[in-house]
């Protein structure tokens, strides 16, 4: 094999090494949690389940949450959620106030939704 072919092989090898650790990388990214802005109001259902992560995005019995604004923040070392100062894990129950939405009819309301997200079901959190 020659100097060329061997430094071509090298080149290849060293991109398709980069793009798996950047796909591991995104794979344990920080989730994006869809917020809303709080008026104050919100329905007074509850949603009772185990968090799941799933594609930068968090649900229970696979229905979307959506937060009010500055109430949560998620740690992606721990995998776990920090909502209105509980801490709740993936695989653990959470039990969150609200209620159901329309995408179409508020769509306009959520901001940092990813489009990794389902958003066929969705609730947001008061």
């Amino acid at each position: 094999m020659g100097i060329n072919n061997k430094l071509i092989c090298a080149v290849v090898f060293a991109l398709l090494a980069g793009c798996q650790r950047q796909e591991a990388n995104e794979n344990t990214s920080a989730v994006k949690l869809p917020v809303y802005e709080f008026n104050g109001v919100s329905a007074s259902a509850r949603l009772k389940g185990i968090l799941q992560l799933k594609q930068e995005c968090l649900y229970v019995n696979d229905i979307l949450i959506i937060f009010p604004e500055n109430t949560a923040q998620w740690d992606s070392e721990k995998e776990t959620l920090i909502y209105k100062g509980k801490l709740v894990a993936v695989g653990n129950e959470l039990d969150v106030a609200g209620g159901f939405g329309n995408f179409e009819q508020d769509n306009l309301r959520i901001k940092h939704l990813s489009p990794m997200c389902d958003h066929q079901n969705i609730w947001f959190a008061g």
